[in-house]
């Protein structure tokens, strides 16, 4: 952990301006990746929790995924079925159609 020595030292090395030398220039790579070292092991929960949480909003849109593409085939079946039985229902009433106009033409020759 970050006392308040390291603090200073870290805001010296940063100050706009400065020109680090070399040995400074590694002090201050050292000091960000402590830091952020630091930063990652008290964020480790959060992100953890956050993974999971991701992982199960990956799992449940692959779920969404699957259902919307069944949902979306039972519709084309719907749309095939309404297509047959519309032709269907065409044919019938063509025969209706027939069938009373060949009756008509009976009751005509009686």
């Amino acid at each position: 952990m970050w006392d308040n020595q390291k603090r200073v030292r870290f805001d010296e090395l940063r100050e706009p301006g400065r020109r680090l030398d070399n040995a400074e220039q590694i002090e201050l790579a050292a000091l960000v990746k402590e830091l952020e070292d630091d930063e990652a092991i008290y964020l480790r929960p959060a992100t953890e929790c956050l993974r999971r949480e991701n992982d199960r909003t990956a799992k449940r849109n692959l779920e969404l995924a699957a259902l919307s593409q069944r949902k979306e085939a039972l519709v084309a079946r719907f749309e095939s079925i309404l297509t047959e039985a519309q032709a269907e229902e065409r044919a019938i009433e063509a025969e209706l159609a027939s069938v009373g106009a060949g009756s008509q033409e009976s009751n005509l020759d009686d």
